[in-house]
């Protein structure tokens, strides 16, 4: 009787750190995959932050010029991810297809311009999402 309640106050106290946050014993996947969130979320944030203060003397007073803004805050957010060696998730574009082809449809644009948008919005997202994939993934030698 004695065995029983010290396996049983053994894996509740297993439990209890697994569950907040102390040592997580049941998976080293999981660690990977939350130090590789958080490196993204870090780098992700660098780069808005780098990206912000590039276009920030740009004042856009037509459409065009809202665009273009738009534009190059895209353009710094990539080229300093893939610094950092961030590229464009394959499983996102994949994702991403079906929903462009469904927007352009509706908007009456173009599907490359559907899929440009869902990227601009999904390229600042950097925390994974339960039915979704992230819009980065981390490549060790270049993309």
């Amino acid at each position: 009787m004695k065995t029983f309640v010290i396996a049983v106050l053994l894996l509740i106290a297993a439990w209890w750190v697994n569950y907040f946050g102390g040592i997580d014993i049941f998976s080293a996947s999981t660690q990977g995959q939350r130090q590789q969130i958080s490196a993204l979320t870090k780098a992700g944030d660098e780069c808005v932050a780098i990206a912000e203060k590039a276009t920030a003397h740009l004042i856009p007073k037509l459409e065009f010029q809202r665009l273009e803004l738009v534009g190059r805050k895209a353009n710094v957010v990539v080229r300093c991810m893939a610094d950092r060696h961030f590229y464009q998730n394959p499983a996102w574009l994949k994702y991403a297809q079906p929903i462009a082809t469904k927007a352009s449809s509706e908007q009456h644009i173009s599907i490359d311009e559907a899929v440009e948008n869902l990227k601009r919005a999904d390229m600042l997202v950097f925390e994974p999402a339960v039915n979704k994939p992230v819009y980065w993934q981390y490549v060790k030698n270049g993309g």
